[in-house]
């Protein structure tokens, strides 16, 4: 929340009318613009500082373009404004790899036959049947797999030679797939898909047709279950008071 201090320091200031106007607004109302980072911040990588100045671009945007005739309530038009800001900045700068809208979409419907499949105790498809299965060329759904696994964020200190969390000498992801088959329904599916696939949670909303916080509430339940059985086989301290 602003201060009073900020506002009145605002107000001092020697600016058309309509600017001082617009800046008092935009002051009163830039809970808003922290709302959004925070609710953003949790879905991907970047910075809170590179999120809070896109977003404080949209609500002085979305001021500049509030229409009140149109009955809409200023904050629920303003917090919109600052978030698709923050979504633009994402789809536009934030990552050094673009990757294609396509080819994200064909991997998340690649990876939801390979799921449908599993659930129904069928063989997982080779590339070559699942890229038919997609009417695609496999070597488009192989660019698909590989924009996948492009996108993934490492550690800028490893060298070039140097794998990220080599899968072989890591304990605990040995751990966790020989017990996920174990995590029943849908936690199970999602767990995999997110903890060993690396499928982002919007990729996963569209894939299993669901809304996002729902995933996350399958996520929290299946989580739970993985700390527990982690007690029980050693790999995390039980607290005691």
């Amino acid at each position: 929340m602003i201060s009073q201090r900020h506002l009145r320091q605002e107000s001092r200031r020697v600016l058309p009318p309509c600017i001082a106007r617009r800046n008092q607004q935009v002051l009163e109302h830039l809970g808003l613009a922290h709302c959004a980072t925070r609710r953003q911040q949790q879905r991907e990588p970047e910075e809170f500082d590179d999120l809070i100045q896109e977003s404080r671009f949209g609500l002085i945007r979305g001021l500049d373009l509030f229409d009140p005739d149109r009955g809409i309530r200023p904050s629920s038009y303003l917090l919109s404004r600052a978030t698709g800001q923050i979504l633009h900045y994402r789809r536009d700068r934030s990552r050094t790899i673009r990757i294609p809208w396509r080819l994200r979409d064909l991997y998340a419907t690649g990876m939801k036959i390979q799921r449908d499949r599993e659930q129904k105790q069928e063989p997982a498809l080779s590339d070559q049947a699942l890229a038919a299965e997609l009417s695609v060329s496999p070597e488009r759904w192989a660019a698909a797999v590989n924009s996948q696994r492009a996108c993934h964020i490492v550690e800028l200190t490893l060298s070039p030679i140097e794998p990220a969390s080599p899968i072989e000498e890591d304990e605990q992801l040995s751990w966790l797939k020989s017990v996920l088959h174990q995590v029943d329904g849908m936690p199970g599916k999602v767990l995999q898909a997110h903890l060993i696939d690396g499928q982002s949670i919007k990729d996963l909303a569209q894939a299993f047709n669901c809304s996002r916080s729902t995933l996350r509430q399958e996520l929290k339940e299946g989580l739970a279950l993985l700390r527990e059985w982690a007690r029980r086989d050693g790999l995390m301290q039980i607290k005691t008071s």
